[in-house]
């Protein structure tokens, strides 16, 4: 097998186990739990992608906004900070804290009962994660050269994404 046809099938290989761990998993949880948790997945995600756009266009936490994560997100906050406070030269990437809380906090179930890759491989190749991701990103390049006079409600952003 020459350099070439070997590098693709190392490629190929993970792509491979992945989905099989992902079927395997999905043997772990019934079809319409699955479905409704890849569901809520995608809506957390969503915010994180409508957190993302505000907290770069914005550049900091605003009132408002510091008060829809307590309100929406509690304890997010103390865990963003605890993150800071112990890596204090790590720039202070907010969506990934957020991430990470999302996935401790929300999805402790699918963790615990072994079946968090099958969630996240379903849920990434949903295509509402794909309206998501476009969405995001033709936010993220049109804010960049114009920020919006004020930043859509998540509730907003999320129906002009799935709408867009």
């Amino acid at each position: 097998m020459n350099r070439l046809a070997n590098s693709r099938k190392v490629e190929l290989d993970p792509g491979r186990r992945s989905k099989q761990l992902a079927e395997d998993e999905s043997e772990l949880v019934a079809t319409d739990r699955l479905a409704q948790t890849i569901t809520e997945f995608i809506e957390w995600r969503a915010f994180s992608y409508w957190l993302c756009l505000i907290a770069e266009t914005q550049g900091f936490v605003s009132d408002p906004m510091t008060a829809i994560l307590q309100e929406r997100c509690p304890g997010f906050l103390e865990y963003a900070a605890a993150y800071a406070a112990e890596h204090p030269r790590e720039p202070a990437f907010l969506w990934l804290r957020f991430l990470e809380w999302t996935d401790e906090t929300r999805f402790q179930v699918p963790i615990a009962e072994g079946w968090r890759h099958a969630l996240g491989y379903y849920a990434t190749r949903d295509p509402r994660m794909d309206q998501l991701r476009a969405h995001w990103k033709q936010c993220r390049r049109a804010w960049k050269l114009q920020p919006p006079a004020s930043v859509p409600s998540f509730e907003a952003w999320r129906e002009s994404a799935f709408h867009h």
